[in-house]
């Protein structure tokens, strides 16, 4: 049986799911068009500490230009330089005019790009319409997660519409099946339809438009430190992301149903383990909340939202052991030592 645990909140949400949808099989044939389609010819190329390669890609010829609906696109932020660490800290970066784009292989094909339950939004009926930004500092932890498994900490911005709901989400995970290795990595993800057949995690379908030339979906992060991550509407309506108060890139408004704004935000952790394995993945950092001094369970700090003049928070939880996976809410206050804050996660186990 397939391990499930759910604690929700919103507008701050911890979300643990256990089922993962996968692609069906691809022909030979199928790949190698998918290949083509996604590797772009480039400048230059380097790998990251961890081997990964990222190709530096004319900025106006990336793998976004081919979804249908940004065929006549035109750039609607000014690229940026990156930050002087360069991708990953390894001091690399792009030259001018291009952008860096993981390169994606077979395997990773092979492996499966579906959408997953692992990354999908918590449903819930309440919503606030209006919401247009979040921003969240959030820890990034190293974590044993065997192959099949995965972690994720992410945010999520919800307009959760009746037709088509809509979701725009960044964050970090530990996913080897996605990933293809065991790195806290940088995630980006959409979809227009509520996960049944747009979107994808990154760029392993045409969609996300990256501007920075030193900061990539699919880059590792360093783990044991904190990171700044926001999503922000712009005035021509696309959905911009921020780490460490830089642009990332950008989900252009027509691949996201021109979503206004946001009913809900999400926030928290998401762990899947599979079928026969008999216990579930560390979250977070690994150690659950407690009361107290601060433990080292993982944070989401200075969390705040902009947009609407209400909101509503809501927490769920639904597995009893709190010794496996909890959450508790630190302080609801802006002028708090972290702001609003709450932590989260745990071992995992049986």
């Amino acid at each position: 049986m397939k391990r499930q645990a759910l604690i929700m909140a919103m507008l701050l949400l911890f979300f643990l799911s256990s089922s993962r949808g996968r692609c069906s099989i691809f022909s030979e044939d199928d790949i190698e068009r998918e290949l083509k389609m996604l590797n772009k010819p480039y400048v230059i190329s380097f790998k990251d500490n961890y081997g990964v390669v990222f190709d530096c890609v004319d900025i106006y010829k990336q793998p976004a230009f081919d979804h249908p609906l940004l065929k006549d696109h035109k750039l609607q932020i000014t690229p940026s330089s990156g930050s002087s660490a360069g991708l990953t800290a390894t001091g690399e970066r792009c030259p001018n005019g291009t952008v860096p784009i993981r390169r994606t292989l077979k395997e990773d094909l092979v492996r499966g790009r579906a959408p997953s339950p692992v990354y999908k939004q918590m449903k819930d009926t309440g919503t606030i319409n209006g919401l247009h930004s979040v921003r969240a500092v959030v820890g990034v932890y190293p974590l044993a997660v065997p192959a099949g498994a995965a972690s994720v900490s992410q945010i999520r911005v919800v307009d959760e519409r009746p037709i088509n709901p809509t979701v725009v989400q960044s964050g970090w995970n530990v996913d080897p099946n996605l990933e293809g290795d065991g790195q806290s990595r940088f995630v980006v993800y959409w979809t227009a339809d509520d996960y049944q057949h747009t979107g994808c995690a990154n760029l392993l379908c045409p969609g996300f438009v990256v501007m920075n030339q030193a900061i990539a979906p699919g880059m590792a992060l360093p783990m044991g430190t904190t990171v700044s991550i926001a999503i922000q509407k712009d005035a021509s309506g696309n959905w911009l992301v921020f780490l460490n108060k830089e642009v990332v890139g950008y989900f252009p408004g027509p691949i996201v149903n021109n979503m206004d704004g946001g009913t809900q935000i999400q926030m928290g952790g998401t762990v899947f383990s599979p079928p026969l394995v008999s216990k579930s993945p560390p979250m977070g950092s690994g150690v659950p909340p407690a009361p107290g001094p601060y433990n080292g369970a993982a944070k989401f700090t200075w969390v705040s939202f902009h947009g609407s003049k209400t909101f509503t928070c809501k927490m769920y939880k639904d597995i009893a052991n709190s010794s496996i996976y909890n959450w508790m809410v630190t302080s609801t206050s802006p002028d708090g030592p972290e702001g609003v804050a709450l932590q989260y996660g745990g071992p995992g186990g049986a």
